[in-house]
């Protein structure tokens, strides 16, 4: 009898102490979902997400910096730091603007990232798997980047990696602004064949005047928010110290346009006498802008405004 009141009180014990180690374990469980911001507000997703479909080139670019998973990504034409993105072990998933939901279900993605070009797409997403909304707007350009780098890093736990490149990214702006300051006012055209869009400040591509700080040559349109169409003789007329030039056909891989004729490059079409008597022309201040950063990406990674933030501070500083 004394053996069994002892055996059992040995096993009342372990009883005991299992369910309290069970309880302890419980109550220090790993959350597995998370809640982040995006463009749309807030959403609940799984933390660690491994199978992932990016539909944007400046969220790939954040992801790339932070080294995260991507499983799927647009068939585009990638800008050379991205083209690891080509690889054969990245499935193509669609393009900028249209998923292909035949590669999305054998995909299985756990989480879809959107953004600009592929936001239209978010309802009709939204009933595959999760997704996120990283686009930004032009007059929170870099607040609404932080978002998304911040929101990245932490469903994979990289919060840390995530301060350090938004420092990164903000040092060198800072450090361009504090150069642009002193420039001379700057004209940016978007060229698209014989077409010119001069990008004001608050334009689609303002942000050389609304981020880096350059001064500009023209005023704000609030009118024209894609940007001022211009001539050449425009351009004379306003005769500006800097010109910056985004060449679209160079950032999309173009080479004839919707009427069959060859796509005409930014620097022929900028290779002429009236540019060259410009005052910028006569300086050699004309500066051919990387054309996927800026036309692609909106300069809206990390990794590409980093870019940006250099080469337009180099150009400032040795163009004189």
């Amino acid at each position: 009898m004394t053996d069994f009141i002892q055996r059992r009180a040995v096993t009342i014990a372990m009883a005991s102490a299992l369910l309290a180690s069970g309880a302890t374990v419980s109550a220090a469980i790993t959350p597995t979902t998370t809640t982040v911001q995006h463009a749309r507000g807030t959403a609940t997703v799984a933390l660690a997400p491994q199978r992932v479909v990016v539909y944007d080139l400046a969220a790939l670019d954040a992801m790339q910096a932070l080294q995260l998973p991507v499983t799927g990504v647009p068939k585009v034409a990638y800008p050379q730091y991205l083209s690891g993105y080509t690889d054969t072990r990245y499935q193509v998933a669609g393009t900028l603007f249209e998923p292909d939901y035949e590669a999305l279900s054998r995909i299985q993605p756990d989480l879809i990232i959107i953004a600009g070009r592929s936001a239209a797409k978010y309802d009709t997403l939204s009933k595959l798997a999760p997704v996120l909304d990283l686009s930004v707007r032009g007059d929170a350009l870099l607040a609404d980047m932080e978002r998304n780098v911040h929101t990245l890093a932490t469903l994979w736990g990289k919060q840390e990696a995530g301060r350090q490149l938004m420092e990164k990214v903000r040092s060198e702006v800072a450090a361009t602004r504090a150069v642009a300051e002193k420039s001379a006012p700057a004209l940016l055209v978007l060229a698209v064949n014989n077409f010119m869009g001069g990008q004001t400040p608050g334009a689609r591509f303002g942000l050389l005047h609304d981020v880096l700080g350059v001064p500009a040559a023209l005023p704000a349109d609030p009118s024209k928010p894609r940007g001022v169409p211009l001539k050449m003789e425009d351009i004379a007329r306003i005769d500006p110290q800097w010109i910056f030039v985004i060449d679209r056909n160079a950032a999309t891989g173009s080479t004839t346009t919707k009427e069959g004729a060859p796509v005409i490059p930014a620097t022929e079409l900028f290779n002429n006498e009236t540019i060259r008597n410009t005052a910028a022309g006569k300086q050699g201040r004309v500066v051919f802008v990387d054309p996927k950063i800026w036309y692609l990406l909106g300069s809206a990674g990390p990794l590409s405004m980093i870019g940006n933030a250099v080469q337009i501070r180099e150009a400032l500083q040795h163009k004189h």
